[in-house]
């Protein structure tokens, strides 16, 4: 189960920096709400709030948690002014944002009428 605290964690040993966990929760609300409003057709989502909301569940699972890990990365990079290393990152991270949409929306369309010609 992929939480704020770790997805924080897993991001920092995988590409060190400099950046507060304050404003990394913040790139994660602004992660999950995009995934509430365009891939769960939703706009209920609140936003996260850090340190309080450190423990919350995020709405990707395993194995497509790997995103916010990835955003965090990319979002660094960008901040950080290593458009070289953010082309890469956004790549990765696009790739894996990509195949949670397809299994997410796989498992959760609504069934579909049929037509009776």
């Amino acid at each position: 189960m992929a939480t704020i605290n770790s997805a924080i964690q897993s991001a920092m040993r995988l590409h060190p920096d400099s950046i507060d966990d304050a404003t990394k929760c913040r790139w994660i609300s602004e992660l999950d709400g995009k995934i509430m409003r365009e891939t769960m057709h939703r706009n209920d989502f609140a936003g996260y709030e850090f340190p309080r909301d450190g423990d919350k569940k995020l709405l990707a699972d395993s194995p497509y948690d790997n995103i916010y890990e990835l955003y965090i990365i990319a979002m660094g990079d960008f901040f950080s002014g290593e458009l070289a290393a953010y082309n890469a990152s956004a790549v990765l991270f696009e790739q894996a944002y990509s195949e949670f949409r397809k299994n997410y929306l796989r498992n959760n369309m609504p069934p579909q009428k049929r037509l009776e010609i």
